[in-house]
């Protein structure tokens, strides 16, 4: 329950900041600001990095993925995954976490067949460890910026460890009812 409980706060805590900070996208941002210029980019589904226009800028993504409509920060995976990590190491005690998993060559669906290489193995010690990573794939996908990655991973931690502090008083049978 408190992990829910986790996850519906870093819910709310991301998409208020959304409202109130309503900003753009990386797509929108590039577009706007390199519009006219040359820049060296990822060319689309195996073409590799090359010269393109600035408003011709795709993240690296599907090319039928169509990038969210709603604001940019927070980072709504950001928050969720730190919020769960700082949630998971103070119940548990520990942040250890020793997961992996591997990606088979050519399995991506952004370039079948070529990317990967050669398997790639992706792993995890600890909670955190697996946060960030989550936060940072949104930025290697061009969904967000670093700010709002890195601030939304800050403010879930609150969030978790705010969730576990108040799930501890009902867990002890010291919670006081609201009258």
């Amino acid at each position: 329950m408190a992990l829910n409980n986790a996850l519906l706060d870093a819910s709310i805590t991301a998409w208020d900041a959304k409202r109130q900070w309503n900003s753009v996208r990386p797509i929108t941002a590039v577009h706007w600001l390199k519009k006219g210029q040359l820049i060296q980019a990822w060319g689309g589904p195996y073409q590799g990095t090359k010269t393109i226009r600035g408003e011709d800028w795709l993240p690296y993504q599907r090319t039928d993925f169509v990038t969210p409509s709603f604001p940019e920060y927070l980072s709504g995976h950001s928050t969720f995954s730190a919020a769960a990590a700082a949630l998971l190491k103070a119940a548990i005690g520990s942040d250890t976490f020793g997961m992996s998993v591997t990606i088979a060559a050519g399995s991506s669906n952004i370039e079948p067949g070529t990317v990967p290489a050669k398997p790639v193995t992706l792993s995890w010690k600890s909670f955190y460890e697996a946060a960030d990573q989550a936060g940072i794939s949104r930025e290697y996908g061009g969904i967000h910026f670093n700010d709002g990655d890195f601030e939304a991973r800050q403010a879930g931690e609150d969030v978790g460890l705010l969730v576990w502090g108040k799930a501890k008083t009902y867990f002890n049978g010291k919670a006081i009812p609201k009258t």
